[in-house]
């Protein structure tokens, strides 16, 4: 917006706009829809019949991705557990109502490892997310270990989506109850992709990974 002293009519004009943008010379609204990426450098000039005038500065990005329409959603299949053993791709007794680990909720959960031998589970789920939206990844997790080290990491939890590693864990992380862990999905908007968790457990002393109550959010 701009004023005028003398009670003039104003003249507005742009330079540096996004493509797609425009201004209007008689109201000064940039309107229109952003349609290249890019840092644009915008200088909006405001002058009257007598050839005064005055200008701002500023600067917008425009992203790929995170704009536009999206519907908040949640887009995994069987997120609790409690449909039992379906929708995951898991190593068999992976998903269980045992009740020697406790759920975060309800009776059922994926448990990962826990024989104290030489061991390996799996749990996934492909899962697409919509161009333009923002994603978050989140799950419980709960970790318990007969290992009294307290400086190698014997059993070890890799947490990947795709071929990104988002997250490992380990003996070490050992605690008691549920811990919500929370992970960036956004950049892969617009595609398909496998998270996963793999459980991989030494020779001697148990460590249980226990996964409850996923979720995959958009916005």
């Amino acid at each position: 917006s701009a004023s005028d002293s003398a009670g003039a009519t104003l003249t507005y004009s742009a330079s540096g706009l996004p493509t797609g943008l425009s201004i209007s010379s008689s109201t000064g609204l940039i309107s229109g829809t952003a349609s290249t990426a890019g840092t644009y450098s915008v200088t909006v000039s405001a002058s009257d019949s007598t050839g005064a005038s005055g200008s701002a500065s500023f600067t917008w990005t425009v992203s790929t991705s995170g704009g536009g329409t999206c519907t908040s959603a949640q887009l995994l299949g069987n997120p609790g557990f409690e449909s039992g053993n379906t929708t995951w791709s898991a190593s068999s007794g992976v998903i269980t109502n045992s009740s020697s680990e406790a759920a975060h909720a309800g009776s059922y959960k994926a448990w990962l490892d826990g024989y104290g031998s030489t061991h390996t589970d799996t749990l996934s789920q492909s899962v697409t997310i919509p161009s333009g939206c923002k994603a978050s990844f989140t799950f419980y997790l709960h970790i318990d270990t007969a290992e009294t080290t307290t400086s190698s990491q014997y059993d070890k939890l890799t947490v990947t989506a795709g071929s990104t590693t988002l997250a490992t864990y380990s003996n070490l992380n050992a605690a008691s109850g549920y811990s919500q862990k929370t992970f960036d999905l956004s950049s892969f908007a617009g595609s398909t992709v496998t998270l996963k968790f793999s459980g991989v457990e030494d020779s001697s002393l148990q460590t249980s990974f226990v996964v409850d109550d996923t979720a995959v959010t958009t916005s």
